[in-house]
Order: structure tokens, then C-alpha cells, then sequence
């Protein structure tokens, strides 16, 4: 599995961990109020050897303070379409609480303003598939 490789991606996705929503929650309503960016030295990528960079903040040309109800980000690598073709296992859906799109956890942890910086060592328990970025931002609390 060391020459697994992979393109990848991740979802930034702040989410109602503190509280239970009660919306229902979909892809097409969520706005990119995060900026994610993801640096690795190459194109395809070996499980459990190689690392990416992840940076994330708040979309700059929002108003200062968009993010204040945010209290979690969670980070995640996500397949890519071409990778979910005749594999329901992985299938994206519309709601997020249904969602398989997503299922290797990179990070969780309390949401800070400023940008922020992680080095992430991709597991070896992740297979070979093309991953995407998605830039989901999530309010927490009531919606």
C-alpha cells in the first residue's frame, strides 16, 4: 500500500458540533466563506509517505466577523467524481447528513480567526482515487 497513489483534496467544513441543527443542510446552500489551499510537491501522492500542506481563512472579500458563529472546522479528503463512478460506497448526495463523498477525517479542531496552517501525513489506510477540494463553511448553531 506505501505506492498508493493519489490526487488530493479536502473539505473544509465547519460544522454544529456543539449544538444539534435542525435545518437540513445541503451542498447548493452553503457558502465558500473559507479559502482553502493545498500544497504538496507533486501531482500524485503515496499513502503513508508523502505529506500536503493545508491553509485555510476567512474569504477576504467578506465582512469582518462573517465567521464569529463558527466554533469547529473539521477537515476531510474527499473522492472525486471520476472516483465514485459505480462505487455507491462513496456516492455524493445533496444533504450533507447523507453524504459518503467525504470519508477520511484530516483534522477537527476548535475554529480560530486568522488563517491557519496544518501538515497532514496522508494514512496508508486511504486507497488509490483522485480526490477533490470542496470549500463548504457550515454556521453553527440555529439556521
Amino acid at each position: 500500500m506505501a505506492a498508493t497513489g493519489l490526487l488530493l483534496g479536502l473539505i473544509l467544513a465547519l460544522g454544529c458540533f456543539s449544538e444539534i441543527c435542525v435545518a437540513i443542510i445541503s451542498f447548493s446552500s452553503l457558502q465558500t466563506t473559507l479559502v482553502v489551499t493545498v500544497s504538496h510537491p507533486r501531482r500524485l501522492l503515496r499513502a503513508g509517505e508523502d505529506k500536503i500542506t493545508v491553509r485555510w481563512g476567512l474569504n477576504q472579500s467578506l465582512p469582518a466577523g462573517t465567521d464569529s458563529a463558527y466554533k469547529t472546522i473539521k477537515v476531510q479528503l474527499c473522492y472525486a467524481p471520476i472516483s465514485q463512478v459505480d462505487r455507491a460506497w462513496r456516492k455524493t448526495e445533496e444533504h450533507l447528513s447523507k453524504d459518503k463523498t467525504c470519508q477520511f477525517k484530516i483534522v477537527k479542531m476548535p475554529y480560530t480567526t486568522g488563517n491557519q496552517t496544518l501538515e497532514w501525513t496522508i494514512e496508508r489506510d486511504v486507497p488509490t482515487a483522485d480526490c477533490h477540494i470542496l470549500r463548504p463553511s457550515l454556521r453553527t448553531g440555529r439556521q
